[in-house]
């Protein structure tokens, strides 16, 4: 003789859980983009400015549908340059900008991506 099993709530269940990818993703972009603009801003106050073109070339590439946030000098003209400011020369000591950045927002991407799928999922962050 089967018995019958009253599960109260599970379309709720099953409907959260359907959510969770959309969630994931929208977190995720949320996160890339909050980190790159964190790491950009954080970089553009430690640049040195001798005339300013360093700090004007510092950009933020975000690809959400990868996944990937990259903040650096894509123009061609202070490439270089960037370089030998960041790890400095012979003549020419280092004044690190761009990595101490990375440095200061590698451990906010965590907190920042549980928050945010929280968020998503119409939960409270924390």
């Amino acid at each position: 003789m089967a018995r019958r099993i009253r599960l109260d709530g599970l379309q709720d269940v099953l409907r959260a859980i359907g959510r969770i990818p959309e969630a994931a993703d929208a977190a995720r972009a949320e996160t890339l983009h909050e980190w790159a603009d964190g790491v950009q801003g954080t970089a553009e106050d430690r640049v040195p400015r001798r005339t300013g073109n360093l700090w004007e070339a510092l950009d933020q590439r975000v690809t959400e549908q990868y996944g990937r946030a990259e903040v650096g000098v894509w123009d061609p003209e202070e490439l270089e340059y960037a370089l030998y400011v960041e790890k400095g020369t012979s003549s020419m000591p280092d004044q690190p900008y761009l990595v101490p950045a990375f440095d200061e927002h590698r451990r906010e991407v965590p907190r920042a991506y549980r928050a945010a799928f929280r968020r998503h999922m119409g939960g409270a962050a924390s």
